[in-house]
């Protein structure tokens, strides 16, 4: 299972397979929050967000078409995160 492709894990977690979710999780733990961590400089706030990113994949994958990478559509969550927290400040 950790040879398939991130849209094959997100379908398999969409279907209630919780690994599934646990590997895409576990693959993505290095370059997001080092994606996060350029962006607000600070290790704690990156850390946050990288929760918060991961909780809105939870609470939206049944909104995942497949039109874009998963990827994408995880950067994209997390850029956006970012910006609601900037405009909080």
């Amino acid at each position: 299972m950790s040879d398939s492709s991130d849209e094959e894990l997100l379908r398999s977690y969409q279907n209630g397979d919780s690994e599934s979710f646990r590997l895409l999780f576990q693959r993505y733990r290095g370059p997001l929050f080092n994606f996060l961590l350029r962006r607000v400089g600070d290790r704690g706030r990156a850390e946050e967000l990288y929760q918060d990113s991961w909780t809105r994949v939870i609470e939206r994958c049944g909104e995942f078409r497949g039109d874009s990478k998963f990827s994408t559509w995880l950067y994209t969550i997390a850029r956006n995160a970012c910006i609601d927290h900037q405009r909080k400040m």
